[in-house]
Formats: C-alpha cells, structure tokens, sequence
C-alpha cells in the first residue's frame, strides 16, 4: 500500500502557503482580502494558492449578479489566483514524482485524499493560529479541486469557514 509523508508534506504546504499568501499581502497592501484558498488538480500533482479581494469579489458580482455564490467559493474566479505559486513548484515535483511510483488506482484515490486532507489541515491550523485575522466575518477559507469534482467538498467548507458561511455553500451547491 502506497503512503504519502504526510507530516512532512503538511510542513512543506503550510511555509509555502504562508510565503505566498504573505507575498500577496505585501504586494497589494491597499486591499481588503475576503479568501483564501489552496487549490489542487484531480489527479493531486499541484498545489496552488489563490487569494481575492473584496474590491475584485464586487466588481465580478456587479457584473454577473446571477452568479454571485460562484465568485465568492471558485479560487479559479478571484483576481490573485496561482499568484505566489512559486513557493509551491518543489510540492509540485514531489507529488509529480510521488504519482509515478504509484500501482492501482486505488492506491491513487487514496493518495489524492491524503494530499487533499493535508491541505485542509493547513489551511484549518493557519486558521487556529490567527493567519486570516484580516478576514471579516463574511472572508472564506477555500479548498477546491481546479478540474474536478469531490464528494468532500462541504465537508471542507464546514471545517474551514463559520457555520453561516457553509450553510450557505451547501444551499449554493444544491442548486448545481
């Protein structure tokens, strides 16, 4: 049975996360954040970092009003996705690496959940620790899936986010 180093990913994961979300910060100083989020891809090769502003989150509601819980949960939508991602390229090549040493697809589904969980995790520590102290209480804490779709995503939003905040998310995508 293959398994993933997960304590040790996690480590990597959370100084490149906070290097990158840091780095936007920096960046654009004038900005009020209102998420952030990790991102993978269905197959868990990438880690990514996505970051949106409030300013941008109004403009693309105001522009598309219907769609207005799409903008707000999809990193994929938010004005500094994959900005930063360069803290994460080593990640990356690791879980790239990783996958070619895997032998049935069982063994991947379960590698996919332990990357996926592993960055929920940071995500919720980074939380627990004050990292998102310039969230407001309508700011949301993402973990998606970029081209693909996973039965753990509410559970995910209800881990990371305030119990308004999910319910929201689950009335949202009961209507897809």
């Amino acid at each position: 049975m293959f398994k993933l180093d997960s304590q040790g990913l996690e480590e990597k994961i959370r100084r490149a996360a906070e290097s990158a979300f840091k780095q936007v910060r920096s960046r654009h100083p004038d900005e009020e954040f209102c998420g952030y989020a990790l991102y993978s891809d269905a197959d868990a090769i990438t880690v990514c970092p996505s970051v949106n502003s409030r300013a941008h989150l109004e403009q693309m509601i105001a522009n598309d009003p219907g769609d207005a819980e799409y903008y707000r949960w999809s990193p994929a939508e938010w004005n500094h996705e994959f900005e930063g991602a360069e803290h994460f390229q080593e990640i990356s090549n690791y879980l790239r690496a990783e996958v070619k040493a895997i032998k049935s697809p069982e063994e991947h589904n379960g590698f996919k959940q332990q990357v996926y969980e592993t960055c929920v995790n940071v995500l919720e520590d980074l939380k627990q620790a004050g990292f998102f102290s310039d969230l407001n209480e309508s700011g949301v804490l993402v973990f998606a899936i970029s081209d693909g779709d996973n039965e753990s995503e509410v559970d995910w939003i209800s881990r990371l986010n305030a119990p308004e905040l999910a319910e929201q998310f689950r009335n949202w995508i009961r209507t897809l």
